[in-house]
């Protein structure tokens, strides 16, 4: 019986120590599988250190940059080659020859005594209409009403406001012209669309110098409910012209061309002060002005006002009856010893060409809207 029970212990002591043995054997195995897989991982993120874009991918998703992030030849990329949101709109190219076949208006200025000729651009009235939906300065309420001033504003090839307004901008740049006025009614309501969208093409102007006066559209806050008022109008079009507004200047040393902003109002007396000065400065003038004038000497004017708005649309009477210091500006127009030799005008939307007086011209130009941009040539009086 000892023999036996000495026998059973020994063969359980056995059988102990092997499994023991194979405990140890598979536990050395188990450390070194996890260590090759730990090593195997750091290997595999120094290789690729860009992270998956979830932790089921077994391999590292690829992001393709966008061209914002691509940064330049040679150099080593920074933040600022990261994408960003630009606040500054995108602007098409603009230097070109235009596409658009725009007819042009051309006018002669005769001024004594010049030594060269100068050529500059006119545009004005173009009403441009870019708020197809609602936005926060333009309630639902008026969006009937803007669709269809959008669809009255264009050529008559079908050619939009808004999309023409690139188009005279390449005209601009390309004729190289002496100066460039905007006679009001760029915008057919002040709105933040608008003008971004006129400014995406007044940023890439190169003309020497221009001049931009404003018209009651251009200030124009009809649609923006109560969320928008005529001084927040001013306030949009600082980036524009800096907000000057009692003197619009354009010295060519020979003449002058000073612009009349806010035509539609009767003017301050600060206004009319600058005016004085420049009238008093001993040069020829010409004054840009939205709202034309009257015509003391052809009843044209009045007959085609009539035709085609059915009320006077002109300063002189209608709803443009000159008071305070707009009239006594008056009285300096049709003075006979005004130095004002002609007036540009626009807002009537029909080309008038006459005398306000026998000393003083006035153009009125067609819209640009329609495709047509003025020409104006100011030439050497020719000596008889």
């Amino acid at each position: 019986m000892k023999r036996k029970k000495g026998k059973r212990v020994r063969f359980q002591k056995i059988i102990m120590g092997l499994l023991i043995f194979f405990c140890v054997v598979l536990f050395a195995a188990l450390l070194h599988l996890f260590w090759l897989v730990y090593s195997g991982k750091d290997d595999r993120t120094e290789q690729n250190p860009m992270p998956s874009t979830s932790p089921a991918s077994p391999t590292p998703a690829i992001i393709s940059p966008t061209p914002e992030a691509v940064p330049a030849e040679g150099s080593e990329p920074t933040p600022e080659a990261m994408p960003t949101v630009d606040p500054a709109p995108t602007q098409r190219p603009m230097d070109g020859p235009p596409e658009y076949p725009f007819r042009t208006e051309d006018i002669t200025i005769e001024i004594p005594g010049l030594k060269r000729e100068y050529t500059l651009a006119w545009v004005s009235d173009l009403h441009m209409v870019s708020d197809l939906e609602p936005a926060t300065d333009v309630q639902e309420e008026y969006m009937e009403t803007i669709q269809v001033r959008y669809e009255f504003f264009k050529t008559e090839d079908g050619v939009y406001s808004k999309d023409l307004w690139p188009e005279i901008v390449r005209f601009l740049n390309y004729g190289n012209f002496d100066g460039v006025i905007f006679g009001g009614d760029m915008i057919d309501y002040c709105s933040k669309s608008n003008l971004e969208i006129f400014l995406e093409g007044y940023r890439c102007l190169n003309a020497g110098q221009i001049m931009y006066i404003r018209a009651d559209h251009d200030y124009g806050y009809w649609y923006g409910g109560d969320v928008l008022k005529e001084a927040d109008t001013h306030d949009l079009h600082v980036e524009i012209d800096g907000n000057v507004f009692e003197e619009k200047l354009m010295d060519f040393e020979e003449f002058i061309i000073v612009g009349i902003n806010d035509s539609t109002q009767n003017m301050s007396y600060e206004q009319y002060d600058s005016l004085v000065d420049v009238l008093g400065r001993g040069k020829p003038v010409i004054i840009v002005t939205h709202v034309p004038y009257e015509s003391k000497v052809d009843e044209s004017l009045e007959q085609l006002s009539m035709d085609f708005r059915n009320k006077i649309y002109y300063w002189g009477g209608g709803d443009y009856v000159p008071y305070g210091a707009t009239e006594q500006y008056f009285e300096i127009v049709y003075s006979d010893y005004t130095s004002i030799c002609q007036v540009l005008a626009g807002h009537l939307h029909k080309p008038w060409d006459g005398n306000l007086t026998e000393r003083v011209k006035q153009h009125i130009f067609t819209p640009a809207f329609e495709g047509t941009i003025g020409m104006i040539h100011i030439i050497p009086e020719e000596q008889e």
